[in-house]
């Protein structure tokens, strides 16, 4: 295995156990304050995590190409903050 490798997956394990407590936290505080903006900001880095894992499984365990594996990432990324931003600039609590 290349270090560049082992790096990546590192890189990608720390990318879900912070987006992870990013959401939990998120969660916690929707619940707590009922705020539209903690449930958008809490979808919004899940759906960017839930990229960051679908892209590393379909690179190491579907066996896809890189490319496409950071094409689903790239997406899934876009979309996370996109609606971030909505929970940051638009939302009305």
């Amino acid at each position: 295995m290349s270090l560049t490798l082992d790096v990546l997956r590192i890189a990608q394990a720390l990318v879900l156990i912070f987006g992870l407590v990013v959401v939990y936290y998120a969660a916690k505080s929707y619940r707590r304050t009922k705020s539209r903006s903690m449930l958008l900001l809490g979808i919004g880095f899940g759906i960017t995590t839930v990229g960051s894992v679908v892209g590393g499984v379909a690179f190491e365990l579907m066996g896809a190409d890189i490319e496409t594996a950071d094409t689903l990432y790239a997406v899934a990324q876009a979309i996370g903050f996109f609606i971030i931003l909505l929970s940051l600039a638009v939302a009305k609590d």
